[in-house]
């Protein structure tokens, strides 16, 4: 293609604004036909270089930036009058360029609606799951599982704790940025731009050049990255879009690479985040005692069955306490306070069920649970 559609497209919108005005004259015949004939070239570009691929491929490889729909509400506004009593081959020629017009009018119409379904978010999503899909299938998935794993084992035991995990989630957004991930993308930042309380940026202040590179990346990793609940995740329709835009640009296959592998990383850490959470949320939660097993008498009780190795701080059962001791505790327990209620507290308590089961076994056997002797005295003060 010798010459560039847009710009003809251009200049003939110009000569038809000139011919829609001036009076005819023996060299009007001959600018319509090269007008038309400069349609007939930019309908011939539309239809093969774009119109057949943007059937066919799921997203535009070319010209997205062209509003086709805008173009072909201009092309409707640029019809010639065709005026009764003129030059007969006037005539034809303005009726040739009208209906150049319009097939250039339903062309564009066309391309406008493909486009309009290709490049929707659900395309774009799309296109950020097969990546995932290709990543996830590959050798550098594995590896990254294996690295974090390896983390998990030797800084931290098996267990990272809360500040390990924010530290180890800074240091993998640093390391994206550093392989220039978003490095085309920060070019076009205008201004650095501040999230406060999403990461810990503030010991890298006493570095102002890291401090600016930080803020400059992070801007452009949060185009992409929502903040959820002290998560970043991943937005799959933007993700997608920053995938398309930058397949031209140097190293773009390797940075769709590291930014899905850096942020694998990223999510594995904030699982585990989430776990620890989950954990200390339960745990408080396992605390909070019905008020029938608050008062005064009864946190009493509750402090010498954890001093005997029943119980622990939030009053739940250890794992050494059987179920027939649970029972028996909850029994003699209820007793003393004079509970209307004998089971459903501790069961609510104690996640557990059928309590009254377990009585009535040792009714029937008459076997009391191992260390009974133990719980009646520490109900009998």
């Amino acid at each position: 293609m010798t010459r560039d559609y847009k710009q003809i497209m251009t200049d003939s919108f110009s000569r038809i604004e000139v011919l829609r005005t001036e009076r005819p004259s023996a060299g009007t015949k001959f600018r319509l036909m090269g007008v038309a004939a400069d349609i007939v070239e930019v309908l011939q570009v539309l239809r093969e270089d774009l119109l057949e691929r943007v059937q066919h491929e799921a997203v535009l490889d070319a010209d997205a930036e062209v509003d086709f729909a805008a173009e072909a509400e201009k092309v409707l506004g640029l019809e010639l009058a065709e005026c009764e009593g003129q030059d007969e081959a006037l005539g034809e020629q303005t009726h040739l360029v009208n209906e150049a017009l319009g097939e250039l009018h339903n062309t564009l119409e066309e391309i406008a609606c493909q486009m309009e379904r290709h490049h929707s978010d659900a395309e774009f999503v799309r296109l950020y799951e097969n990546e995932k899909r290709r990543y996830i299938g590959s050798g550098t998935y594995g590896r990254a599982r294996k690295t974090f794993d390896e983390w998990k084992d030797n800084q931290c035991y098996g267990s990272p704790g809360m500040e390990e995990i924010d530290d180890y989630r800074l240091e993998k957004v640093m390391l994206m940025f550093e392989k220039g991930v978003f490095r085309e993308r920060v070019e076009h930042m205008q201004r650095a731009k501040r999230y406060p309380g999403e990461l810990d940026f503030e010991q890298l202040t006493d570095n102002p050049k890291v401090s600016k590179t930080v803020y400059h990346h992070y801007a452009v990793l949060r185009k992409l990255a929502d903040w959820r609940d002290g998560m970043l995740v991943v937005n799959p329709a933007r993700a997608g879009q920053f995938f398309y835009a930058s397949r031209h640009e140097d190293n773009a296959k390797s940075n769709r690479t590291n930014f899905l592998k850096y942020m694998h990383k990223v999510a594995m850490v904030q699982e585990e985040y989430r776990k620890l959470q989950d954990a200390r949320t339960e745990s408080d939660e396992s605390s909070l005692l019905p008020d029938v097993l608050a008062t005064g008498m009864a946190l009493k009780y509750w402090k010498m069955l954890q001093q005997a190795g029943f119980a622990d701080g939030h009053c739940q059962l250890l794992p050494t306490t059987t179920r027939k001791q649970a029972m028996y505790i909850a029994d003699v327990f209820s007793d003393k306070l004079q509970m209307r209620s004998k089971w459903k507290p501790f069961q609510e308590l104690w996640h557990i069920n059928n309590l009254a089961q377990e009585k009535w076994e040792m009714q029937e056997t008459g076997k009391s649970p191992a260390r009974s002797d133990e719980i009646d005295a520490i109900f009998a003060e």
